[in-house]
């Protein structure tokens, strides 16, 4: 048992740093870029969709921003070491309804245990909100996580609205969440064109949104896809430790 143990440690461990080499690849190849994303090929092989969502997230941080980070409080190593590595001067509030360990903790200026549709955040507060592989996960069985959950069809576009609510005029807000064929697995939803249009509603009256969307195969990792191509893909597909295929939102308030 012990060593089956040290096993899995290990091959966590490889995973994480294997996913901030890609990232750090993906980011040298956008540092003189014009506005367009682009992405090393091949990208992420067997890799999840962590690959894709840090590159996000770490690019659009600059150093001064009031940045919140909702639904970290298990993140995987990858996304906490790009946080405790993020230029100063810093002000990174993590926010969740678990309770994170002191490890986690430490990784933020500030984090509130608090659920993101009630919390009593002023609005305007930040400039560049992330909510990275979480959404999903709201309103869904939780116990895997906490006790302290809620059962809800739409808490994932109450969360939204909130978000977009605290975000400062001319901030960001960054989305992801997996993508293809609608799927409910109780403990996370796989998004599908109906339910990402229900979910992104809300927000259009107030900012400008931009959506991409990836997929992953096991020839060429991660790479940019259609919807099209998309349709029909379903969450574990690819076996890659997370999900086949990916929406990244990226919406700016006006």
């Amino acid at each position: 048992m012990v060593f089956k143990k040290i096993k899995a440690s290990i091959r966590y461990k490889r995973l994480n740093a294997k996913i901030l080499s890609e990232v750090g690849r993906a980011l040298e190849l956008n540092r003189e870029s014009d506005g367009t994303i682009r992405l090393p090929a091949p990208y992420g092989r067997n890799l999840p969709e962590r690959a894709i969502e840090i590159f996000f997230a770490r690019l659009y941080y600059k150093p001064g921003l009031k940045v919140l980070d909702v639904g970290c409080s298990n993140a995987m190593e990858s996304h906490l070491q790009m946080v405790r590595n993020l230029e100063p001067p810093r002000n990174i509030v993590g926010i969740d309804i678990s309770v994170p360990s002191e490890r986690t903790r430490r990784c933020y200026d500030r984090f509130l245990h608090e659920n993101i549709v009630s919390s009593r955040i002023d609005g305007g507060s930040f400039d560049l909100i992330w909510c990275i592989s979480a959404l999903e996960h709201f309103g869904m069985d939780n116990s895997s996580y906490t006790d302290q959950f809620i059962l809800s069809e739409d808490m994932d576009v109450q969360a939204v609205k909130e978000m977009v609510r605290m975000l400062a005029r001319g901030g960001r807000l960054l989305v992801t969440v997996p993508y293809g064929k609608y799927e409910n697995h109780t403990w996370l939803r796989n998004y599908d064109g109906d339910h990402l249009r229900n979910l992104l509603s809300p927000m259009e009256c107030h900012a400008d949104i931009q959506t991409s969307y990836y997929r992953h195969t096991h020839g060429t990792g991660w790479r940019v896809a259609t919807v099209e191509e998309l349709e029909h893909i379903g969450y574990y597909d690819q076996s890659n430790s997370g999900a086949a295929g990916l929406a990244v939102i990226t919406a700016t308030k006006r």
